[in-house]
């Protein structure tokens, strides 16, 4: 049987470098014709190689001729589709197989078969002290099995039937282009200046039908160190391909802990609770792209991981938009984080194969692009109102969709038979732009997505920092004010003891009492509390307090008081109201008290009958009646506020009326004690005032 030559094309100038310091190794082309050895100068021989792989078909590979140790394996060898094991006998007749191209798919030479096996047939010889050799299939998209005269020297992924006498369809493993072993091929099965009968046996997966079937790149014979340096060098020229996602993954890291420490700092604000789980999402992406550069995976744990990450970023993220806009979650919210649950969970029909694998991609995105709709409308909808926040959102999200709408229309492309287009646009996808470092579209647009976003969280970090800092003074301010409107201490006045406590729930509370001696001996005491908190209700209550000091210069009459207070009150309450009451002892117990709006005070343990006013600043027309009663030596008068009724405990029940009128007799501070024990919830003020002898009264 005629023997025809097969062409061994030189390596990359860069691996003649590393050439240059390794053994020599005598590598030759035999031009094998039938009685002729051809034996011509390296051009010679060079332009002889080229007419005659033109000329005769080409299937014997002479490593002599060529002083590279490193040969790639390009030209015709003879193919057949189909399996049988007895294909890879050096015996076996192979010279009615047709002759392709292995470096190239073989479905792109003619041949229909989508998938299944099929065989690549070729000869090589070795020269005489060639070094340790090895076999190397950089980036195979098939599994395969590699055997040199009959015996199997390499094999990539599972071959084997399974108990049914059939192949299983899913056996294959997801790899990345440099990262496959390079395999040793045993000294004794590659004799020097031997032809040598080599097979290769492809298992192109079913599943994959859309994708070229066969060979993309030539196999790789040579020095078994220099093939494992260039193995090291396609890894190393992978990781700076995917540079991008590496700095994409740690700065995802970095925003996660921000995010994380701003959320622990501020845990309020949900926000950056929800925008730290949106960059680990996207963190889990770029890591799942950084490691299959330089590692293999199955690929089912491969896409699993994949999953995850769209599963957490697209859940996330809409929560974070919702959160960060103060919006209510509505049916669009919802909608959009169904859609985006339900793409990454639709990954178990592309890991069990339970539909096609160009089925899967179409389903796949017809659920992601309804979820990057939905998130870019959530933002949408409150930037048209004017939402300052939601504007800048636009942003990362238009960029968020693009990259979406790109990567997609690639995939369809690509599973509607337009492979080579999309081969192309692909290739311009993943290096979008290579200096300094190389991005990808994908890899550009997370990281534009995190920047943008951690632009705008440090913008509200500072505008609410801003806000924080200016209602602190505000409340410094108040408490100031209420400083000085709370008395310190009591007035001593002759014939009373008068007691208070004073509980603020916040930092500024809305209660306010005065004490004032009246000319005639006795004592003008009011209390209330003002609706709202913070500055406001600090400076109503300086309005009161300073109209109730002025008004008793005039008038000890409380009816007269409170009416006063409320003409006061009408322009400046803002929609606010008080309630308050007023009440005059008379050093021979007499009490006169009017009441607007506020708890009756008690009289030895029981709560007072008054004739009730409205609150103050509700209406102009509103007047106090006054009430008398008559406080007998060594009672006590008690007037609270209704933060101690309105103490509630951790089952929800009330303090209520009737405790607060049982420990009325008690003092001011045991009074306050007790409610703030039960469990406070609004300002708590107690009063008491008793008659009692003074010495000149016990001498006379």
């Amino acid at each position: 049987m005629t023997r025809s030559p097969f062409i061994v094309t030189d390596r990359a100038e860069r691996v003649r470098a590393l050439c240059n310091s390794a053994p020599t190794v005598k590598l030759s082309c035999h031009c094998l014709f039938p009685g002729v050895l051809c034996s011509v100068n390296r051009a010679a021989l060079f332009a002889l190689l080229i007419i005659s792989a033109i000329s005769a078909p080409a299937q014997v590979f002479d490593l002599q001729s060529d002083r590279v140790p490193i040969s790639e394996l390009r030209g015709l060898a003879r193919f057949h589709t189909g399996d049988n094991l007895h294909w890879s006998d050096p015996n076996f007749d192979d010279s009615k197989w047709p002759l392709l191209r292995m470096d190239q798919p073989w479905s792109q030479q003619g041949y229909n078969a989508p998938s299944g096996f099929a065989w690549y047939r070729f000869q090589i010889i070795v020269p005489q002290g060639h070094p340790h050799l090895g076999m190397y299939a950089p980036a195979p998209a098939d599994s395969y099995e590699f055997f040199i005269d009959g015996r199997l020297v390499a094999r990539q992924g599972d071959l084997s039937p399974n108990e049914q006498g059939l192949h299983p369809s899913g056996e294959w493993i997801d790899r990345v282009d440099g990262v496959d072993p390079v395999y040793a091929i045993p000294d004794d099965l590659i004799p020097p200046g031997r032809h040598v009968q080599v097979a290769l046996r492809l298992w192109h997966l079913p599943y994959n039908t859309f994708l070229p079937s066969g060979q993309r790149s030539a196999l790789v014979i040579g020095d078994l160190q220099l093939l494992e340096a260039q193995r090291d060098l396609r890894i190393n020229a992978n990781l700076r391909s995917v540079s991008g996602w590496n700095f994409l993954f740690v700065a995802c890291l970095l925003a996660f802990f921000a995010g994380l420490g701003l959320f622990l700092l501020r845990p309020r604000e949900f926000e950056y609770l929800w925008i730290a789980f949106t960059v680990l999402g996207l963190a889990a992406l770029a890591l799942n792209f950084s490691y299959t550069s330089a590692h293999a995976m199955e690929y089912r744990a491969f896409e699993t991981w994949n999953a995850l990450g769209y599963l957490a970023f697209n859940t996330c993220w809409p929560t974070f938009i919702v959160t960060f806009l103060k919006e209510p979650r509505r049916g669009l919210y919802w909608v959009t984080v169904a859609f985006g649950t339900a793409a990454p969970l639709s990954y178990a029909l592309f890991i069990f194969q339970w539909i096609p694998a160009a089925a899967f991609i179409l389903v796949v995105y017809l659920l992601y692009l309804p979820a990057l709709a939905g998130a870019l409308l959530l933002i949408w909808l409150p930037a048209w109102r004017g939402v300052l926040d939601a504007r800048l959102l636009l942003v990362p999200q238009a960029v968020n969709l693009s990259a979406g709408l790109f990567e997609g229309m690639i995939y369809v492309f690509q599973t509607t038979g337009h492979y080579t287009l999309a081969a192309s646009w692909q290739n311009r996808y993943r290096s979008f732009f290579t200096w300094p470092f190389t991005f990808s579209v994908d890899s550009l647009a997370g990281s534009l997505f995190l920047t943008a976003i951690l632009a705008i969280l440090v913008l509200r970090f500072a505008r609410t920092s801003r806000e924080e800092e200016h209602h602190s003074n505000e409340i410094e301010s108040a408490r100031t004010v209420q400083q000085i409107l709370v008395p310190s201490e009591n007035p001593s006045i002759p014939g009373f003891l008068i007691e208070s406590a004073y509980c603020p729930a916040g930092e500024v509370g809305g209660d306010f009492y005065q004490i004032v001696a009246t000319p005639n001996g006795g004592a003008l005491i009011v209390i209330g509390d003002v609706s709202g908190k913070g500055m406001p209700a600090a400076m109503t209550v300086s309005l009161l307090v300073g109209t109730f000091r002025t008004l008793a210069h005039y008038t000890q009459s409380p009816g007269e008081i409170l009416a006063s207070m409320n003409q006061r009150m009408l322009t400046r309450s803002h929609g606010g109201f008080t309630t308050c009451v007023v009440l005059r002892a008379n050093s021979d117990g007499m009490l006169t008290i009017a009441n607007a709006g506020h708890i009756a005070p008690y009289l030895a343990g029981k709560e007072l009958v008054l004739e009730n006013g409205l609150p103050l600043g509700l209406a102009a027309e509103s007047s106090y009646l006054e009430s008398t009663f008559y406080l007998a030596p060594e009672q006590q008068v008690t007037v609270v506020t209704d933060g101690v009724v309105e103490a509630r405990d951790k089952g929800g029940a009330l303090f209520g009326f009737e405790r607060t009128a049982s420990l009325s007799t008690q003092t001011a501070d045991q009074i306050a004690r007790a409610a703030q024990k039960f469990g406070q919830e609004d300002d708590i003020t107690a009063l008491t005032l008793m008659v009692v002898a003074t010495p000149q009264t016990a001498l006379g």
